[in-house]
């Protein structure tokens, strides 16, 4: 295993009977590094974060925390043990207590490198790190969502751990306070160059946050990478589902007479080699293929004749509406099953049954070869 690492997870299981299981889960986080398990709900992502905090017991495989093993060959370290913070989705917040006493308490019942006499110079340094200083001895049944979350964020950091345990930890929160608080995670890992394992089932958490993103579905890793490979180039069907909105249809490979292969679909044709193509390795360049075309790289508006190689296509608005920060419209083409969604930044004034011409970059497609292809996309 990796000295370097603070932590080592390699061949975790967990079975709950014949409902679900982890099978063979390795995950490693590296100093100062955030990594997110990214997965759907019930995929296994909180019962590796458990299994690694030591409050679920698993089947088989290993956990080194810091160099050290926390599970395997025979030992079990108990949680307090293990050199870890953890917050909880609910934060678990002790009501009847002070944030005082909130963020004191690993001090007072975990093993830590903090002299008794400098417990609370050590709680009030990381209230003001989390900003909630002034609230140091309100009731915790007096604090907001948000100061809630700042509380349990500075009891898990509070004994200096070797490695932060986040559980869907903005999950509680509204769209803005969670757009505030991703930043403030951020800061605050970088000011205390703590490594951080992030759970969670959004997407732009994940990405905003982590320097690597792991993909989890049915209780196993389907794909790990940056963020940015990811998002744009994703292998696993599960990911090109599960990662962003794409528009997907199928096609294949065919070659014209002077040997161009071209990629024929419903509702383009198009040169492959001006295309982000995926081999399947076999290096033959033909059979069936599936493309992807992210909705924000198509733009709305027409043009005269080609400008720099686009596609260029007229369709009918078949659904419009706002989504958040952008607005989004379904647009249908005559005379094919073909549809694509467009996102656009700002409003526009469009209706359904509209006439509009959309267009994107060839390169902006993605084509998967056959041996990519899996039956779900």
């Amino acid at each position: 295993m990796d000295g370097d690492a603070r932590l080592e997870v390699r061949g975790l299981e967990k079975r709950f009977g014949d409902e679900f299981e982890l099978s063979g889960v390795d995950v490693t986080v590296g100093t100062d590094e955030i990594v997110a398990l990214l997965g759907p709900s019930g995929c296994g992502k909180t019962t590796v974060l458990r299994c690694i905090a030591g409050v679920e017991a698993p089947d088989g495989g290993e956990i080194r925390v810091g160099g050290e093993t926390v599970y395997g060959d025979g030992r079990a370290s108990p949680p307090e043990d293990r050199g870890l913070g953890m917050v909880y989705q609910n934060y678990a917040v002790w009501p009847h207590k002070t944030v005082y006493e909130n963020v004191v308490f690993p001090l007072e019942h975990a093993p830590h490198e903090v002299p008794r006499g400098e417990y609370e110079a050590r709680v009030d340094e990381v209230l003001e790190l989390m900003e909630i200083a002034d609230v140091k001895e309100s009731p915790a049944t007096n604090l907001s969502g948000g100061q809630q979350q700042r509380t349990a964020l500075a009891r898990a950091l509070v004994h200096d751990p070797d490695l932060l345990l986040l559980d869907e930890p903005l999950s509680n929160l509204d769209r803005e306070l969670r757009k505030q608080m991703r930043y403030e995670l951020q800061r605050i890992q970088h000011e205390l160059g703590v490594s951080v394992l992030y759970v969670t089932h959004d997407q732009e958490e994940a990405f905003y946050l982590a320097d690597r993103v792991l993909v989890m579905n049915d209780g196993a890793v389907v794909e790990r990478n940056a963020p940015r490979e990811l998002y744009q180039r994703p292998q696993s069907a599960f990911t090109r589902r599960f990662v962003g909105v794409r528009n997907r249809f199928r096609g294949s490979i065919d070659r014209t007479l002077d040997g161009e292969r071209v990629v024929r679909t419903d509702l383009v044709d198009f040169p492959l080699s001006n295309a982000d193509y995926v081999s399947d390795g076999a290096g033959n360049g033909a059979g069936d293929v599936v493309c992807f075309l992210r909705p924000d790289e198509i733009t709305v508006g027409q043009f005269a004749g080609e400008v720099d190689g686009r596609i260029e296509l007229t369709g009918t608005v078949a659904a419009e509406g706002i989504l958040g920060d952008r607005y989004e419209m379904t647009v249908v083409f005559d005379d094919t099953d073909a549809e694509l969604i467009v996102h656009t930044e700002s409003y526009r004034e469009f209706e359904r049954g509209d006439e509009i011409s959309v267009q994107f970059q060839p390169k902006q497609l993605q084509v998967y070869a056959d041996g990519h292809v899996d039956p779900s996309d």
